[in-house]
């Protein structure tokens, strides 16, 4: 046979090799134990996307987040990287090495493994820092979002005690400030927008750790809507 019918041949065989193991894995994976799956996850890191989603509820809910643990399909994770990144470009050099021993270099079974595992781990490993990186912003914007929960509430705090101060001690002149309230445990920085008699009052919350993010609220002691918050 010749050289190049030889390798077109090769190369014919790790094409089906591609379209046939996936079919392959689909077909039998519902007469597998339910872990069996992740030793050849194609997306290992969904596992940790799972996790970030879970550490982001507990984040939003003012819980501990979970966290990284060990169990078999984070493992799973480290036993991915070792396949996709080191053992497939190790069958394919041995495999290499091992042809080039052979008189007509016929490339031995191990090869096409590492050719076929080379070939998955080229769209596997992009995707997958793609989603390390939404993993992390996931933890931290779930962490954002608990702040500024954190600043509404407390905001809706001050301006029902707003509306307490001018409705029971009319109290609310221009020279109001948020100290007059006397509220003890404020986490964030509030000033007075605007004042319009006793009829509205605008607070403002903000937080040096979230530059740029501030809430409003109109506060209208002697109105069907007493409160109204907006950004």
């Amino acid at each position: 046979m010749k050289f190049s019918i030889r390798r077109f041949n090769e190369w014919l065989i790790v094409v089906l090799l591609i379209i046939l193991v996936p079919a392959l894995a689909w077909l039998i994976d519902d007469f597998l134990p339910g872990n069996v799956h992740y030793l050849f996850n194609p997306n290992p890191t969904t596992v940790l996307i799972g996790l970030a989603s879970a550490d982001a509820i507990d984040i939003f809910r003012g819980d501990d987040p979970a966290g990284f643990s060990l169990t078999w399909e984070t493992v799973s994770i480290y036993l991915n990287v070792v396949i996709y990144l080191m053992l497939g470009p190790y069958l394919l050099l041995m495999g290499y090495k091992k042809a080039k021993e052979n008189e007509h270099r016929t490339k031995p079974w191990y090869w096409y493994a590492g050719v076929l595992i080379c070939i998955g781990s080229l769209s596997v490993v992009p995707a997958e820092i793609i989603k390390l990186k939404v993993y992390a912003n996931t933890t931290a914007s779930a962490a954002v979002s608990k702040v500024q929960d954190k600043m509404r509430t407390e905001l809706a705090e001050v301006g029902f005690a707003t509306a307490q101060y001018e409705i029971l001690e009319g109290g609310v002149t221009e020279s109001f400030t948020v100290e007059d309230l006397n509220l003890e445990g404020l986490e964030f920085q509030y000033s007075v927008e605007n004042i319009l008699s006793d009829t509205l009052i605008t607070l403002m919350v903000s937080n040096p750790d979230l530059p740029g993010y501030t809430v409003k609220m109109d506060v209208k002691p002697y109105s069907q809507s007493v409160l109204k918050q907006r950004n």
